[in-house]
């Protein structure tokens, strides 16, 4: 993961409402499983032995954030699951056992939790956070782009609701 993405990992988490928080772990998932792919491909093991241990970080979050106590829950819960096992079959194998296509299911899953958060009207779960404002500077042969109201280097911002929220912007700044 590149650090503009990390970035705009940050940015994301520190704007959404719990809804928009599911998006954004199934994109980090996406992310690092792509990496993940990548790093094999290049025959880099250490690289691919910490993308694929995001990646299943990235899933236990994501399983976190279902109930189990609703069949519908249940049901994307045992799905996230089956995908997680996959992640340390390929951890341990060394190999990206059926990886692609455990980015790919989660990638349809995200299909229907885009509806979801389309109907969800309620505010950020991150309260007292800066407003984001991003621009583009124009200049003679060059175009720079400036983002204001966020600092990176800060993990923790004030006003936290959900420990989740930091937890996420910690996965996010693991190196």
């Amino acid at each position: 993961m590149t650090q503009e993405q990390k970035q705009e990992f940050t940015r994301r988490i520190s704007q959404e409402n719990h809804s928009g928080l599911i998006l954004v772990l199934c994109d980090i998932f996406h992310t690092y499983g792509m990496d993940a792919m990548a790093a094999y491909e290049a025959e880099n093991m250490t690289t691919y032995l910490q993308t694929i241990g995001q990646a299943r970080r990235a899933m236990q979050e994501l399983i976190e954030c279902f109930s189990k106590e609703d069949p519908l829950g249940r049901n994307v819960v045992a799905i996230l699951r089956f995908i997680y096992g996959k992640l340390v079959r390929s951890e341990v194998r060394r190999q990206p056992d059926e990886l692609d296509r455990c980015v790919q299911m989660v990638d349809d899953l995200r299909v229907g939790f885009v509806h979801l958060h389309e109907l969800d009207n309620e505010g950020a779960v991150m309260q007292n956070v800066h407003q984001v404002y991003a621009g583009l500077t124009y200049g003679k042969g060059t175009l720079n782009e400036s983002i204001q109201g966020v600092n990176y280097e800060k993990t923790w911002i004030p006003g936290l609701r959900a420990k989740r929220c930091h937890a996420l912007s910690e996965m996010v700044k693991y190196k």
